[in-house]
């Protein structure tokens, strides 16, 4: 492809097939961007397609015009955040560490025991484990509401239902 000017000239073929014809790319601004808000019961889900899919979909990777620089993302409610399914043995065998900042401080807990304590906490982190460390990424993360049963506050914004192809066996 050859640029004249502001119109486009494909080799092989003559200027008069495109005349007036711009090519321009699409920047979106985050004025132009439509948000909808997206239900996804994640009971039998595996946990990291879950959050790799989320994190995508916070992202606004889904869209067709999806641009890494803009706040793109739906806003996505997870419901039965207590009934995850966590693959292998992974519920005995990973372990959580945290640390209060003190001497002496280390906390751990595998990924059972975090699932049985706050479910929650547990999905919130490996989907903003699966999102680029960023600013933007942290507002992205905002749009993430999780609840542990099957009702939610959202139900005034008419959230549609999301699917997944597979689920947990």
């Amino acid at each position: 492809m050859y640029r004249v000017g502001a119109y486009i000239a494909l080799a092989g073929s003559s200027e008069t097939d495109f005349q007036g014809v711009i090519l321009s790319t699409f920047h979106p601004k985050s004025g132009d961007i439509t948000r909808k808000w997206y239900v996804i019961d994640a009971t039998d889900v595996v946990l990291g397609k879950l959050a790799s899919t989320v994190a995508d979909m916070l992202r606004g990777k889904h869209k067709p015009q999806y641009a890494p620089n803009v706040d793109c993302g739906d806003h996505i409610i997870i419901l039965n955040a207590d009934k995850i399914h966590v693959s292998s043995n992974k519920r005995e065998r990973e372990m959580r560490y945290r640390h209060s900042g003190y001497p002496g401080g280390l906390k751990s807990m595998t990924l059972g025991q975090s699932l049985d304590t706050n479910p929650v906490r547990v999905i919130e982190e490996a989907v903003k484990g699966m999102m680029p460390h960023n600013k933007l990424s942290n507002a992205s993360i905002k749009k993430l509401h999780v609840f542990v049963g099957e009702e939610h506050p959202y139900a005034g914004q008419k959230p549609e239902t999301f699917e997944f192809k597979q689920v947990a066996q």
